[in-house]
């Protein structure tokens, strides 16, 4: 059942029904009129501030532009003023579309047995193989070498020119073509590891199971990020001075000790910043000679990474307390969650993913100097420190030892509230549970398909001696390019491509990879729009993972330039991007409409599992028993430069060979494809999803937000006015 938004309206017999996918709203339309309620064609959908209030249904878990559908019980109700047009009670905007999209896990997870690969479990089951070809829809290249100009101690050194190229390739540029055979023509390959790790991953969302390899990573915001620009703020940034009796040690590993603040004298709120040094009363400001001890930046005085001047002192005047508050023990622990994740070199703020590591600054220089000045030097009696201040419920909300400070959210990707483990991303309990000879009970569909290995968290501690690892039951073999005798290589290739950096979505970026249920609603705690991994301990409530990540088919993935087809929107071949180390030159990428064909291979599956893996490859070929109505059919990602256009293709099951054991000599009979997914086929929980985001030309396709021409802008400045509309209350709170 898809999730809906429902409102009531003035008119009690009357509804307003929304979903954030036009998909849902269809799905559900036969179902409401069975229940009684008729469809007002062109009904009015304007949603105002009162109709959200009186909601009579959760907001819907995806984000993006919301469809509107009016439906009132037997039909009563009112018909809409000429040219009106819904409208959101908020003014923030939606979130604009974006290369990718995800597929929500499932609340719960099925499990079954085991099948082990010594034939006790061949009996009612098929073995056989699917024989597919591939067509490329937008142009394609699954890389295999990789290297850069100028790097002489690659295998395959890249020349500083190509003839191919017109001039001269700049040092550090990535070049990437694919793997290429030796005889003939020299057809491409498409490794079979790339086409099974599309099957795992398409397999993994439509049966809707756990997902095994999501790495650990913790994240951290700025409080004070952007100051409140409207009045009677509920959470302030405030100056507070440390006094004698106001810290203690308190561990932060097994190994390091460092300072905590359990106490403080808070200063005026009304102390204004001073810049130009023209106030001679309620003011603060930096630098003075005569100001307390102040510890700028995250190095505690000392640089880091900093790209601005440290802050030495600080001078406030008045400088008498007007209150002394205790530090709550929720702040004290996120403090010391916020140092854990400062140092945290394998998932934490200064891990290799920090753009200033390892050229501006090494994690281990980082590290030790927080370790140092935590455990030594800050919150000494009278520095003068930084505050997050409930102004309403008058205590300490978060804390930091100079004005911009970091605060580490509540929740990481894999752990919720830093110790529980997130759904859907470590192994069910019925994955570890083992029987007297220390095999699993029981496993989820993908693993019990592709078997297990136990070298990542999410597949730990699932079985013990001779089972912590199992073989596959399906093995895929290489694809291989379809060459006809007179096809010359400009016939089947691109041109060489300088292509536009790839963006980097990472899991930071809260507005998409967890679910927003409000925007561009305000959530019910305070004016923010956007659920993050929880900004305070008591404050929100975390948000939850967006699901598997899928590329979109995007319409404008490649141009025709009148003579032929060019690599499109996703190459830039100018004098900046051709120099800019951090894109990738496209070698040999296969123009749209090559064909390739690989074989996948089974052993002991059930009917189901067949099924399965036949949809899963090719949706658009079974589109009808999968209840696919989309005009342009369907489609699955492979391959890189995905994200700009490249790498959607259609694959077909042109044979299934079930394998017949019974007679003096095994045999492969065929079998109908479409026969058997229409006999065989069970439908799961995440289906229509699943089938949606596969859409050919999606609709909610776009490329990289910006901002300013930068993604990287266009994220932070999402999250920094995320930091200010959480410092106010909602009305009439």
């Amino acid at each position: 059942m898809p999730h809906l938004d429902i409102f009531q309206t003035d008119t009690p017999t009357e509804l307003i029904i929304c979903a954030s996918i036009e998909d849902h709203i269809k799905a559900v339309r036969n179902k409401l009129a069975g229940a009684g309620l008729e469809e007002i064609a062109n009904g009015n959908t304007t949603i105002t501030t009162e109709d959200r209030m009186k909601t009579v249904s959760q907001p819907s878990q995806q984000g993006g532009q919301t469809q509107h559908g009016g439906w009132t019980p037997g039909g009563s109700g009112h018909r809409p003023q000429q040219g009106q047009q819904p409208a959101l009670a908020s003014q923030t905007k939606p979130l604009p579309g974006k290369p990718y999209g995800f597929v929500a896990l499932p609340s719960s997870f099925d499990t079954k047995p085991p099948v082990w690969h010594d034939g006790t479990g061949s009996k009612e089951r098929f073995s056989g193989e699917i024989r597919c070809e591939l067509e490329n829809l937008t142009p394609l290249l699954v890389g295999w070498e990789r290297g850069q100009v100028g790097d002489a101690d690659s295998d395959w050194p890249v020349p500083a020119t190509l003839d191919a190229v017109d001039g001269k390739l700049t040092a550090g540029k990535s070049v990437l073509c694919p793997l290429r055979a030796p005889w003939g023509k020299r057809p491409v390959i498409i490794p079979g590891d790339s086409l099974k790790g599309l099957l795992r991953h398409e397999l993994g969302a439509l049966l809707g199971a756990p997902m095994e390899r999501v790495a650990e990573r913790s994240y951290s915001y700025r409080p004070n990020a952007l100051f409140p620009k409207d009045p009677d703020p509920r959470l302030i940034a405030r100056i507070a001075r440390v006094p004698n009796d106001g810290v203690t040690m308190k561990a932060l590993d097994d190994n390091h000790q460092v300072r905590v603040t359990v106490k403080l004298e808070l200063l005026p709120m009304n102390l204004r910043y001073d810049r130009e040094g023209n106030l001679t009363t309620e003011y603060y400001r930096f630098d003075d000679a005569s100001g307390a001890p102040y510890r700028g930046g995250q190095g505690a005085g000392e640089k880091l990474n900093s790209k601005r001047k440290l802050h030495q002192t600080l001078e406030v005047n008045p400088n008498q307390a007007v209150k002394t508050a205790s530090v709550p023990t929720a702040v004290q622990d996120g403090y010391l969650a916020t140092l854990r994740h400062l140092v945290d070199l394998a998932h934490g703020h200064f891990s290799e993913r920090h753009p200033d590591v390892p050229k501006t600054i090494t994690g281990d220089e980082a590290r030790r100097r927080i370790l140092k000045a935590a455990a030594e030097e800050v919150f000494q009696p009278g520095d003068l420190i930084w505050v997050e201040w409930d102004t309403k419920k008058k205590c300490i909300v978060s804390l930091g030892w100079h004005y911009y400070y970091r605060w580490a959210y509540t929740d990481t990707v894999r752990r919720q509230g830093g110790r529980l483990e997130r759904h859907g991303l470590f192994p069910l309990d019925r994955e570890r549970e083992k029987d007297r000879e220390g095999a699993p009970v029981k496993l989820s569909a993908v693993r019990r398909l592709f078997g297990y290995t136990g070298d990542n968290e999410g597949s730990a501690s699932i079985g013990e001696g001779d089972h912590t690892q199992l073989m596959s039951r399906v093995s895929v073999n290489a694809a291989l390019e379809v060459v006809g005798d007179n096809e010359a290589d400009d016939q089947r290739f691109l041109p060489p491509a300088f292509l536009k950096e790839l963006g980097m979505p990472r899991p930071s970026a809260v507005e998409f990879y967890l679910k927003q249920p409000y925007h561009p609603r305000s959530r019910p705690s305070d004016r923010a729009t956007l659920v993050t991994y929880g900004d305070a301990a008591g404050y929100d409530t975390p948000g939850e993972l967006a699901g598997r990540k899928f590329y979109l088919d995007r319409k404008d993935a490649y141009g025709n330039d009148g003579k032929g087809l060019v690599p499109g929107p996703a190459a830039d071949s100018s004098p900046e991007n051709r120099k800019n180390e951090r894109s990738t030159l496209a070698l040999e990428a296969s123009k749209p409409g090559r064909k390739f064909r690989f074989t996948v291979r089974f052993r002991d599956l059930d009917a189901h599992e067949v099924a399965a893996i036949l949809v899963a490859l090719c949706p658009d070929q079974f589109k009808g028993v999968l209840g696919g109505h989309h005009a342009d059919g369907y489609c699955s990602k492979l391959g890189y430069a995905r994200p700009l256009g490249w790498g959607s293709v259609r694959i077909a099951a042109r044979q299934l060979l079930l394998l017949d054991e019974a007679g003096d000599a095994p045999v492969l009979n065929e079998a109908d494809p479409a026969a058997w997914v229409k006999q065989h086929h069970q439908k799961t929980a995440t289906q229509d999803a699943w089938l949606a985001i596969h859409h050919r030309r999606h609709p909610d396709a776009e490329d990289y937000p910006r901002r300013n021409g930068e993604i990287f802008t266009f994220h932070t400045s999402l999250r920094a006015e995320h930091s200010r509309k959480r410092r106010y209350r909602q009305e009439g709170c």
